[in-house]
């Protein structure tokens, strides 16, 4: 009877020594099952994280080469933008820098590829501000080109309008610059002897009595003409039309020439008459009948006449 106890309570504690290690066994089977799980877990959200870095990141490169594409686009396009870039090269040179060492970095993480984003929008809008920077310049300076040839054009009318008051100015001074002949006097002379045997001058109005033509005139005052010698040209018309001598030419104020019978060059003082210039004409062969002119020229203008007429 007490061997039976024995063996009934022996029997108990080895059906609990059993349940034990089988509880623990269970336990540990669980542990094992929910660890393994957790792992896989995080060895799937580990791919699935590189893979999103690796996907941000070729979407970082593609960003950052179409940056330095435009950024290669911009230069060349004009000086001023070249200068512009020239003077922020620096400040683009650095952004470019950092963002080249994460991109360059294989095991980037996913917060250094958002700074290089950053960075990228940083370049992207430094190349805007520039790019703006640029057409305004260039509006600028298209203003100022069309307000540059307004001046020109405005400069190019006034230096028009200086020559055309220059060029009014000198023909006024020059025009008022000419002398004018007054009290003109022409008489045809006979030269003959009188009762002492001296020479006398006698008008005479017959062609075969005429000796020579002698002819007399004033220089009015004038204030513009300046002090000095004046030339005065003096054609003699005979009765065809033709100017006695005519070996010489002067210059008219046309620019035309005209031939001349004699010349007088007489020494003038500016605002002061010069009164009874006298000078005459000698024909080679003896006086025809009909009408004889006399014209004086100063620069170029007629400033007097006469005529005689020899019958």
């Amino acid at each position: 009877m007490e061997n039976n106890t024995q063996d009934t309570q022996k029997s108990f504690n080895t059906n609990w020594i059993y349940l034990g290690i089988i509880a623990l066994l269970l336990v540990a089977g669980i542990y094992l099952f929910v660890t393994k799980n957790e792992v896989e877990k995080q060895k799937a959200d580990t791919i699935n994280e590189l893979a999103t870095v690796s996907t941000d990141k070729a979407t970082v490169e593609n960003q950052y080469n179409a940056a330095l594409a435009r950024l290669d686009e911009m230069k060349g396009q004009s000086i001023q933008m070249d200068s512009l870039l020239n003077d922020r090269n620096a400040e683009v040179e650095e952004l470019k820098r950092k963002i080249k060492k994460i991109l360059d970095n294989k095991n980037a993480s996913e917060s250094e590829l958002k700074k290089a984003n950053s960075m990228i929008a940083q370049l992207n809008n430094k190349m805007a501000e520039f790019q703006n920077t640029i057409t305004a310049l260039k509006q600028e300076n298209i203003t100022l080109t069309e307000e540059k040839k307004q001046l020109t054009t405005a400069q190019e009318n006034l230096k028009e309008e200086k020559r055309k008051v220059e060029k009014t100015l000198e023909t006024t001074i020059e025009t008022a610059s000419i002398l004018h002949a007054s009290d003109f006097k022409m008489e045809a002379i006979n030269k003959k002897k009188n009762l002492l045997g001296k020479d006398k001058e006698v008008e005479t109005g017959k062609a075969k009595k005429a000796d020579f033509i002698k002819f007399s005139f004033d220089l009015d005052e004038n204030r513009v003409s300046e002090s000095g010698e004046k030339v005065i040209y003096i054609c003699v018309y005979k009765p065809n039309g033709s100017i006695a001598g005519n070996n010489s030419k002067f210059k008219l104020s046309t620019g035309a020439e005209k031939g001349y019978t004699t010349s007088k060059t007489i020494s003038y003082k500016q605002g002061e008459k010069v009164n009874d210039i006298a000078t005459q004409w000698i024909p080679s062969e003896d006086f025809e009948k009909g009408n004889y002119k006399v014209e004086v020229y100063h620069m170029g203008y007629n400033i007097g006449s006469e005529n005689v007429t020899l019958k």
